[in-house]
């Protein structure tokens, strides 16, 4: 993949990234309310999203180094929003 596609599209991973994070931070905002299964559903939406985003980016990288660079680089950043919205939800109930 061409760096420059690369970049875009781990730029959109960020961007859902950072967009993840935030709803996850309106779970914890919202737990005990009536907004908080709302809000938990758009969160792991979210989510999703950007795991989706990031696993494609992963599948269609071939270059064997660069794919590496690429989980070295982003793959917490997954697993940090898996763990954050289980805590969320499990602690919002």
């Amino acid at each position: 993949m061409p760096d420059s596609e690369l970049n875009k599209r781990l730029d959109t991973f960020q961007d859902l990234f950072v967009e993840a994070r935030l709803c996850i931070e309106d779970v914890v905002d919202s737990a005990e309310t009536t907004y908080f299964d709302e809000d938990a559903e758009v969160a792991t939406k979210a989510v999703n999203a950007a795991i989706d985003e990031f696993q494609a980016i992963i599948k269609d990288v071939e270059d064997v180094d660069q794919k590496n660079g690429i989980l070295r680089g982003n793959g917490l950043k997954v697993e940090q929003l898996k763990g954050e919205l289980k805590m969320a939800i499990e602690g919002g109930h």
